[in-house]
């Protein structure tokens, strides 16, 4: 790993991956399409009051170094660039999990983690472990039953009071109109550790504000999601599985009465919803001695085993990190 020297002007460095090499040495080499990232650009460094003028205003993020090229496709390119015509956006959307508590079946961190239970080596079948949990106060993910999920928002996280506000209007005009709303997310797990993604199934789910008084209406019928054959993550051992979204119709209300920032962790536009749960793998005793270690949970010795499930929309650039703990009695 190095870096280039970008003082002066780079016009191209460019490394051919073992499949290029091969088509190469065979004569059939072609470039037929290519993509486009900014991953080493910090745009903080725009400084439009330079004293030397506006030609001067983005000097140090063209003179930025950057890394030589990768072969590896995870190591290339992490933050694609979009293909949007739209010259005046000035906003795109983001990922944040609603841990509100609005919705009964959402679960939320527990230091610092999402808690999964696995009963696989509770022999008396009473699920002890989830009576620790729950004793504990907290909420988890119940292995083989896809009732409590991670809930996930997206969309334009302006702030409270500030413009673009999380109106009809603001959503067609900032998202829906610049193919900012993702009706997909990819889910990307350690097979190693989890066996099966549930999201929300294609119909019958609805998250908004349209209830009495504002109230919310919030329904997520989770359905197991669909594996794919595509690992554009580029992590051992990890697979995907493309999950549906819901439309989030979460908005600001006009008439003084706003519950959107109640239900709602953006403040600002809304794009889609998303509820997540998993199933643990079974036969996980080998895993726990290799890659887990031992906790207490209401004052009785648990193992358990870290992980972390990576979310992306299809459409969208959002992305998010979720770290798991999937635990069991010792």
């Amino acid at each position: 790993m190095a870096f280039l020297d970008n003082s002066g002007d780079i016009i191209l460095d460019a490394v051919l991956t073992e499949t290029g090499r091969r088509k190469m040495a065979r004569g059939n080499f072609k470039i037929v399409k290519f993509a486009l990232g900014d991953d080493e650009i910090d745009y903080s460094l725009y400084n439009k009051n330079h004293p030397s003028g506006s030609a001067y205003f983005d000097l140090e993020i063209l003179q930025t170094p950057v890394f030589e090229a990768f072969t590896q496709q995870n190591a290339g390119i992490n933050y694609g660039l979009l293909p949007i015509t739209a010259v005046d956006l000035l906003y795109l959307p983001v990922i944040e999990v609603n841990e509100l508590g609005q919705v009964s079946r959402a679960i939320s961190r527990t230091s610092g983690v999402f808690h999964a239970s696995d009963t696989s080596n509770d022999t008396s079948g009473n699920n002890r472990i989830h009576k620790k949990l729950d004793n504990a106060g907290i909420g988890f993910i119940k292995n083989n039953l896809s009732t409590n999920y991670i809930l996930l928002e997206t969309g334009i996280d302006t702030g409270t009071g500030n413009i673009p506000v999380g109106t009809s209007a603001d959503r067609q005009s900032y998202l829906v109109a610049n193919n900012l709303v993702d009706d997909s997310f990819r889910v990307f797990y350690d097979s190693r550790f989890i066996s099966t993604i549930y999201g929300p199934s294609r119909t019958g789910n609805v998250f908004n504000n349209a209830g009495t008084n504002n109230e919310l209406n919030a329904t997520f019928n989770l359905t197991q999601a669909q594996r794919t054959s595509q690992n554009s993550i580029g992590i051992e051992h990890y697979v995907s599985s493309v999950v549906s979204a819901v439309m989030n119709n979460v908005v600001f209300n006009t008439d003084g009465t706003d519950t959107s920032a109640t239900y709602s962790v953006i403040d600002g536009p809304r794009a889609s919803a998303l509820s997540l749960a998993f199933e643990i793998k079974s036969g996980l005793d080998a895993e726990y001695t290799l890659y887990g270690g031992t906790t207490t949970i209401d004052s009785t010795s648990c193992d358990y085993i870290d992980t972390t499930i990576y979310v992306q929309g299809t459409t969208s650039p959002v992305q998010i990190q979720l770290p798991i703990r999937i635990v069991r009695l010792s």
